[in-house]
């Protein structure tokens, strides 16, 4: 049979942290970020095939996209499962071959085998290839997978006319794959290696015309799992970078992920700052020392956590933080200083989730030699994705229970207003009038969004005259309560930190989505949990000493003496109801 029609299909999630559903529809956004992989994939297919991609989040898989297609591929990360595989058993009653990919099929190959009929595993730019010869030779086979690490250098720049760039509320972009360190609970260097691989700074630079050449204004999210892993090519990329920002006004506001180190290298601090980031992603996952050397997080653990977040926010970034529960050596008064840490260190949107042993890391390969390995992290008739997948030394209900008194106190309105306007507190201030004047009126870039069609059109509501009439029309919205400390941060911010205002109306949603999620959606999940826990057999607390965290040091080829990541708390089993940072890619995904 000849496939021509290619339909790429990306699996909605459910409602999540991450996910922001309950404030994007307030700004006219249908989802976070499209899906990064799949526009690749699609640029590395040639043209005679024709393609399409239809993400779920966006809208229905319809059955006129289904009629169209000879073949349809999905990608998927682990919060994905359940749209996977409805979506795609759909796909197979109407007679058409489904293939998955991405990090999901990657890690639980076994789970996703009987519901489709091939699997392209891996690194895309490896696997897709050998897919496409054997389409073109009849001769497909089951599963295509390799080791093989390949040069992203050669990677072509992501295909953004086949999304609708204004339905998003970031656009993510790719710099490196592959993190150098060794956490215990890493899935990263599994999937991607230990030497970070990075694109060059004219392939960054391509990328970055092509989303300006859509009529795109506004955040982009570099979503490496760790953008430093690789310092001496970062910073080379950056000055490029800030010499582009600079030539086209300044049309994006950045973010990304690092690691803790990033406080420790001041040069490559502010070329991060000049170069335009307005915020970084750190896996800070417990403020525990001892926890930290069990889990091989030694990065973390030079210094004071809170004076080195203190350093990322004095040079001009605010920090958000993922958080992990479940470690050997934590005590009951963990969530207590989770708590007083997230406060203390400002850090307004804070992931705290459960540790979760993903496949062929050595923290699953621990659990499984000691005998504390419980279901897998997906299979339905286990808790799910969002707990540990492992017998912990604190009991079941105690972590659930500190879990959830952690995010009612986080994301209590007044709390999480007042660890942000600390936050813009610690920033740098303009040092005249005239240019807080300047960014108290006009946002970072005027934001313009795309049709596939190429017929652009002004997003208003990011504008600064549209957006004071969307904050007024979003507090007459929202919640009393919430309505109250809304208006106190916004004149606080005013009065004390005029420069910042226009960025921190983009917190006010964040902020109303964490409330809303964690009133309706977390706590009542937590409760029930807690109400059937007697359903979940093996819970009990795992009959262990905890361990000495010097071990680390000793084990062959741990020794982390430089730049490390937090990939392994970003990648699927670490956030609370929640999916990850929008990378995590392989094969169908390659890295989103």
């Amino acid at each position: 049979m000849t496939y021509r029609r290619l339909l790429f299909v990306y699996p909605d999630f459910d409602p999540t942290y991450w996910g922001m559903q309950h404030a994007l529809p307030l700004v006219a956004r249908k989802s976070l970020m499209p899906p990064l992989g799949l526009m690749t994939i699609a640029a590395m297919t040639p043209e005679q095939y024709e393609v399409r991609i239809v993400d779920m989040n966006c809208e229905p898989l319809t059955d006129e996209h289904i009629d169209w297609a000879d073949m349809v591929l999905f990608s998927a990360m682990m919060m994905q499962q359940r749209t996977l595989f409805s979506a795609a058993q759909r796909c197979r009653k109407a007679g058409k071959p489904v293939v998955f990919g991405g990090p999901y099929p990657t890690s639980f190959t076994d789970e996703c085998r009987p519901y489709c009929d091939y699997l392209v595993l891996n690194e895309g730019e490896v696997t897709w290839p050998m897919f496409l010869r054997d389409i073109q030779a009849g001769t497909l086979q089951p599963i295509y997978a390799s080791s093989v690490k390949p040069d992203v250098s050669k990677t072509p720049c992501p295909r953004f006319d086949l999304v609708n760039v204004a339905d998003y509320g970031m656009i993510p972009l790719q710099y490196s794959r592959g993190c150098p360190f060794q956490c215990e609970f890493c899935d990263i260097i599994v999937l991607y290696g230990r030497s970070p691989r990075t694109k060059t700074p004219a392939q960054m630079l391509a990328e970055l015309d092509a989303l300006y050449a859509t009529g795109y204004r506004g955040g982009v999210f570099i979503v490496d799992d760790n953008f430093i892993g690789n310092k001496k090519e970062v910073l080379q990329f950056l000055p490029e970078m800030e010499r582009w920002n600079r030539k086209h006004g300044h049309p994006f506001q950045y973010g990304t992920e690092a690691t803790l180190n990033l406080a420790e290298d001041q040069r490559l601090l502010e070329s991060v700052i000049r170069a335009g980031f307005l915020w970084v992603f750190i896996g800070i996952e417990t403020p525990d020392v001892a926890a930290l050397k069990e889990s091989r997080k030694l990065q973390n653990v030079r210094g004071s956590l809170v004076d080195r977040v203190r350093v990322l926010q004095n040079a001009g970034l605010l920090v958000f933080g993922g958080f992990i529960l479940g470690f050997d050596n934590e005590t009951e008064d963990i969530f207590d200083r989770q708590i007083e840490f997230i406060t203390q260190a400002a850090i307004p949107n804070a992931m705290v989730g459960q540790l979760g042993a993903l496949p062929n890391t050595p923290l699953h390969e621990r659990m499984q030699r000691e005998g504390r390995l419980l279901r897998s992290l997906t299979e339905a008739d286990g808790l799910g994705p969002f707990y540990c997948n492992f017998r912990t030394t604190l009991s079941f209900e105690t972590l659930v229970r500190g879990q959830r008194r952690i995010l009612e106190t986080i994301y209590e309105p007044r709390a999480y207003f007042d660890r942000l306007l600390e936050a813009y507190r610690r920033l740098p201030k303009e040092k005249t009038l005239v240019r807080k004047l300047r960014r108290f009126l006009f946002p970072g870039g005027m934001v313009r969004g795309s049709k596939a069609t190429g017929q652009a059109r002004m997003l208003a509501q990011f504008t600064g005259k549209a957006r004071l009439a969307a904050l007024v029309q979003f507090l007459r919205s929202v919640e009393p309560g919430f309505r109250r400390e809304a208006l106190r941060f916004v004149r606080k911010i005013v009065l004390e930190s005029p420069e910042h205002f226009q960025q921190s109306l983009d917190y006010l949603l964040t902020g109303y989505h964490y409330y809303l999620f964690t009133r309706d959606t977390v706590v009542p999940e937590y409760e029930r949990v807690l109400a059937d826990a007697s359903a979940y057999p093996g819970l009990e607390p795992a009959e262990t000493t905890p361990r000495d965290p010097a071990w680390t040091s000793s084990t062959a080829g741990i020794v982390q003496i430089a730049i490390a990541t937090e990939a392994g708390s970003t990648s699927g089993a670490a956030y609370p109801r929640g999916d990850v940072p929008a990378h995590s890619g392989s094969a169908l995904t390659v890295q989103s």
